[in-house]
């Protein structure tokens, strides 16, 4: 048999394995081969810590002035004029 499809190996880390052929023979394929063991273990792994996050756990975006740094730092390497309504780039942060 093939390597197991990447997507294939993610329905079996999400634990959505159906008692088919198709998911069986993946899983005697994932005994024997290294490859594919490693990538469903790998998978399982992300999947049982995407499930554990919590909303403190996720990112928050970043304060305006960072926006507006970044923003004054890409008009200026794209030679881009800035927005009538952001800060030009000597102006102090959160002005």
């Amino acid at each position: 048999m093939a390597h197991v499809e990447s997507a294939h190996l993610l329905e079996l880390a999400l634990g959505n394995a159906a008692p088919g052929d198709d998911d069986a023979e993946a899983l005697r394929h994932v005994e024997h081969c290294d490859r594919c063991r490693d990538e469903l273990g790998m998978l399982i792994r992300l999947v049982t810590a995407a499930r554990a996050a919590k909303a403190v756990d996720l990112p928050i975006p970043p304060p305006e002035h960072i926006w507006l740094r970044i923003t004054r730092e890409v008009s200026r390497e794209r030679g881009t004029p800035r927005s009538r309504d952001r800060p030009g780039p000597d102006a102090a942060p959160g002005s």
